[in-house]
């Protein structure tokens, strides 16, 4: 069995990491069984022994970024199973919602939750609940300006609020319309590319902490259908935590 580290559970998210669900999916597609990990959020530089998540260990070595897991955990598990087949099309397709969640969206997403005061706050006494007030503060104090740090060097990081919203319309503009004409984000066949457009749209549609990005994302029913589909075609996979998920059912 891997070992696999994520960050802890977090507002209704099985992972509050898209990149490790990114994996995880990936994953439980190819048949690998894994212990997944998710020590607290302030002891992830000690315990995981790359300098962030996902981080995957295969025999006693770990290995970081997703693709680079992605890659290797192909390998290990061939000849018996691989990623579906690729036709031209589909590669080109994929590769560009891809770059379009991973490198424009997840910086709405993460302005969002971290820039926000009030949904920031909420999210950092749900990730540290064992911690007092101060210490989240700090925590939050830091993250925010890391991240605002990061999103200034974005072509999307001086605009205000409402620029940003219209941004965000048209980013899930341009996946809503893809979904409704194919089962899937390249095709009407799962592909290597789904692993990580649906867990970045499970980051926030499933994101219980309320923000005006997951309601933009609920107007479109046809979201929560293409996840719904996706965990279907890796052979079961839950998006939220089972408390979520016995919510939803009732």
């Amino acid at each position: 069995m891997f070992v696999l580290y994520g960050l802890p559970s977090c507002a209704g998210l099985r992972s509050s990491s898209p990149w490790v669900m990114k994996v995880e999916l990936a994953m439980c597609y190819l048949g690998l069984d894994y212990e997944l990990k998710q020590p607290d959020i302030l002891r992830i530089p000690s315990a995981v022994p790359t300098p962030k998540v996902p981080c995957l260990i295969v025999n006693g070595e770990p290995i970081g970024e997703s693709e680079r897991i992605l890659a290797v955990v192909e390998q290990l598990a061939a000849p018996s199973s691989s990623y579906p087949c690729l036709f031209d099309e589909d590669q080109v397709r994929g590769t560009a919602f891809v770059r379009l969640v991973e490198d424009h969206l997840f910086f709405i997403i993460s302005a969002v939750k971290h820039l926000d005061a009030q949904a920031s706050a909420v999210m950092w006494s749900a990730m540290l609940p064992n911690h007092n007030y101060l210490s989240r503060w700090l925590v939050r104090k830091y993250v925010q300006i890391v991240q605002t740090r990061r999103f200034k060097c974005t072509s999307i990081g001086e605009l205000t609020e409402d620029e940003l919203r219209v941004e965000a319309q048209k980013d899930i503009r341009a996946l809503a319309g893809q979904l409704g004409s194919s089962r899937f984000i390249a095709g009407d066949n799962l592909t290597i590319y789904d692993f990580s457009v649906a867990a970045h749209i499970a980051s926030i549609l499933y994101w219980k902490i309320d923000n005006w990005l997951t309601g933009l994302l609920r107007e479109h029913v046809i979201f929560d259908q293409y996840l719904q589909r996706v965990a279907e075609a890796v052979g079961g996979f839950d998006y939220e935590t089972q408390e979520c998920n016995v919510e939803r059912a009732l």
